[in-house]
């Protein structure tokens, strides 16, 4: 079948159909004919759909924007004020804001780590800095996923917030740790507990990854009493730390 072009204005031979010639039908045609008539006519059809398909997909205003300045998704979205993200000026300030909302593993890595890469595809494409901020709402997860999570909102100058009613309690508080910004709501939690690894025989385990936390938290400029506290907290309880406990183990906040 040749490729796809435009139908004639025309009414002559479709340039849609394949290069079988033309079959009229008698009044009474045989069985067999029929039947292939019948199947040429419907691939003709289908190839006229497929084709407008593609067209349509290729036209749409959706397909043409670029990646990048796509101003909202499930789990990012890309504001620079009042204007769309391709109208930007100098002045105005663009921010891609990312939701790391649930339980903290590898795939919350993966999304941090795409974030970052939407961000300076956006910067690239806009011509100008575009800052990237992280909501944080999540009761932990996987405590070296949290240290990944740090080190990679660190290299990136990245901010992260916990807002009015979200949590970051557990794994999560790695990842606040290691926030270039951090910005801590009245009516958020910020709680604190031993790491768990699912059971009572893991205790071995769980002393020997004091050592990586440790490092971890001079690594981000954090007091050691952070994780002492931490780790006088039974696995199946929470502390909630107070501005002032947050400000102690320096880890300072917007409006500190």
């Amino acid at each position: 079948m040749e490729p796809c072009q435009r139908a004639p204005d025309r009414p002559s031979r479709s340039r849609w159909l394949p290069s079988s010639p033309v079959i009229d039908l008698p009044t009474a045609t045989p069985a067999p004919i029929a039947a292939r008539a019948l199947r040429v006519a419907s691939a003709a059809v289908l190839a006229i759909l497929v084709c407008h398909a593609a067209e349509a997909s290729a036209a749409s205003p959706q397909s043409r924007r670029h990646a990048s300045t796509a101003s909202t998704s499930r789990w990012w979205s890309l504001d620079c004020g009042q204007r769309q993200p391709s109208e930007a000026t100098p002045d105005s300030t663009c921010v891609l804001s990312v939701r790391l909302h649930g339980r903290l593993d590898r795939s919350r890595v993966r999304l941090i780590e795409q974030a970052i890469q939407r961000r300076d595809a956006a910067a690239r494409a806009l011509g100008r800095d575009v800052a990237l901020r992280v909501d944080a709402d999540s009761t932990g997860g996987e405590v070296f996923a949290g240290m990944e999570i740090g080190r990679l909102l660190r290299r990136a100058g990245a901010s992260l917030s916990v807002g009015k009613g979200a949590a970051c309690i557990s794994a999560c508080v790695f990842a606040l740790i290691g926030a270039a910004s951090r910005s801590v709501a009245d009516g958020a939690r910020v709680g604190i507990h031993r790491p768990s690894l699912g059971g009572p025989g893991n205790d071995p385990r769980v002393e020997s990854m004091s050592g990586a936390i440790a490092l971890y938290a001079d690594e981000m400029k954090v007091s050691r009493g952070l994780i002492d506290d931490m780790m006088a907290v039974p696995a199946d309880r929470i502390r909630f730390l107070t501005p002032a406990d947050l400000a102690r183990y320096g880890i300072r906040t917007a409006g500190d």
